[in-house]
């Protein structure tokens, strides 16, 4: 019988913030989709749906986890107004922040602000 192959496995920790980040989206000219995020000064391009709110998590996870580590962080979240639902871990080694969103054609933010989608 064989030995198991060594396996390091990390455990993936979430940190759920309270707030919402307002995205607006359309298709562009060469079909890929793109999302636009005012406050953030964030504009993504991806050529399915899908992709387009998977890059828009990723994005947010990774502008958190650089504030994080320059320690900008809290005065971010104090600026947006936004709060930790449970501490950040000691170890941040694996962890994710999710930050929910909402996300609008661009049409329907000129016109309703009212509708939103939201994910979170």
């Amino acid at each position: 019988m064989k030995e198991p192959a060594n396996v390091t496995v990390t455990a993936s920790v979430t940190v759920r913030i309270e707030g919402n980040v307002p995205w607006q989206w359309r298709v562009g000219s060469g079909g890929n989709y793109v999302a636009i995020c005012d406050p953030l000064k964030i504009t993504l391009q991806a050529p399915s749906w899908i992709e387009l709110m998977e890059d828009i998590s990723s994005s947010l996870d990774a502008l958190l986890k650089d504030l994080l580590e320059s320690n900008e962080l809290d005065a971010f979240m104090r600026e947006h107004g936004w709060n930790l639902l449970a501490p950040i871990p000691a170890r941040p080694k694996g962890m994710r922040f999710d930050v929910p969103f909402s996300i609008l054609p661009v049409a329907a933010m000129e016109a309703n602000d009212s509708q939103r989608l939201l994910h979170q």
